[in-house]
């Protein structure tokens, strides 16, 4: 089920553990081989930060940084020049948005929001940022992977 109010055409498809991973249109659910796609987890609370690495790890991307905040992550992008980027969105010093806003200011990166908040203000200014998909937590491999394969579509599609 997609949250009310998605613009197609601005995010990848928004989803809670609770809805059905699968994607409307047919040519979007061909998977899309991630294998070797580096990617940087942004994730303040450890324990998540190392499950979705071990997911990742498991579906075949490489995780080649991870941050704790928003100003970390800014430096680890930029200096890894990654394929995705997962960020979550309240986290000290800086938010994941703002950070999100700079590294896009420069550095073209596919970036999926993570988080445990679905408030619209934030799908709505993730959406403005730029970012390519929103996707809220708890999540799994089965909800997690097709988000950040249409995410990188999507990113490659712009």
């Amino acid at each position: 089920m997609i949250v009310p109010d998605y613009d197609a055409s601005q995010m990848s498809y928004i989803i809670s553990p609770l809805q059905s991973p699968l994607l409307q249109n047919d040519a979007q659910t061909v998977p899309m081989d991630l294998t070797g796609k580096r990617v940087v987890v942004v994730e303040d609370e450890g324990i998540t930060q190392l499950q979705i690495r071990k997911m990742l790890r498991r579906q075949g991307l490489e995780v080649v940084g991870d941050a704790a905040n928003g100003k970390d992550a800014i430096q680890v992008v930029l200096e890894t020049r990654p394929d995705i980027v997962l960020m979550d969105i309240r986290m000290p010093i800086m938010d994941g948005l703002e950070a999100s806003r700079r590294i896009l200011a420069e550095y073209q990166v596919c970036i999926v929001m993570l988080t445990a908040f679905s408030e619209k203000e934030y799908q709505k200014k993730a959406q403005e940022i730029g970012t390519c998909g929103y996707v809220i937590k708890p999540i799994t491999s089965e909800t997690l992977m097709p988000q950040i394969e249409a995410a990188y579509r999507k990113h490659h599609s712009m």
